[in-house]
């Protein structure tokens, strides 16, 4: 009877390891839905043993149309996307757990705008150019990296106001 107790447990083990993995190039996040819509291109997975982090290409027009930027963003200050110009940074992180890639990614981008219009009305100004800024590398164009990990992604930012 012990014998087959343990068994089962192991086999039970097996398997509880083997829903973890997600397989390589996989466009999953931590509820292995997958993107659907276009607005996010799945870039990479980095397995290198210290937690999940995929890297996707989002589009920064898609975000800025979206229902969500009408509610969350300032109409007052105006948004340039893709030109960076200044030395201002900002590091947003939103939740994964339960959405998309787009949706989690959308809403790390949208906290990271949200920040640069709160300092740009701060300093009375109307307009802030920004572009993506991961890994101290400028991504220009309508695109911005986002990293997903197993509980948040994370979109970081460069520009002025």
């Amino acid at each position: 009877m012990k014998k087959s107790t343990l068994t089962l447990c192991g086999m039970a083990a097996v398997l509880a390891l083997s829903a973890c993995k997600s397989p390589s190039g996989a466009q999953t996040v931590a509820t292995g839905q997958s993107t659907d819509s276009g607005a996010c291109r799945f870039v990479r997975a980095d397995t290198s043993g210290k937690g999940k982090n995929e890297a996707y290409m989002c589009s920064a027009s898609a975000a800025l149309r979206s229902a969500e930027a009408k509610e969350v963003l300032n109409p007052d200050i105006r948004v340039s996307y893709g030109s960076a110009g200044g030395n201002l940074t900002s590091r947003q992180v939103a939740n994964a757990r339960g959405k998309t890639a787009e949706e989690t990614c959308q809403r790390a981008f949208l906290s990271t705008i949200k920040r640069f219009q709160t300092t740009a009305a701060q300093q009375g100004s109307k307009h802030i150019r920004v572009s993506s800024y991961f890994d101290k590398r400028t991504v220009g164009g309508d695109q911005y990296e986002c990293h997903i990990g197993t509980w948040n992604s994370r979109v970081v930012l460069r520009g002025g106001v």
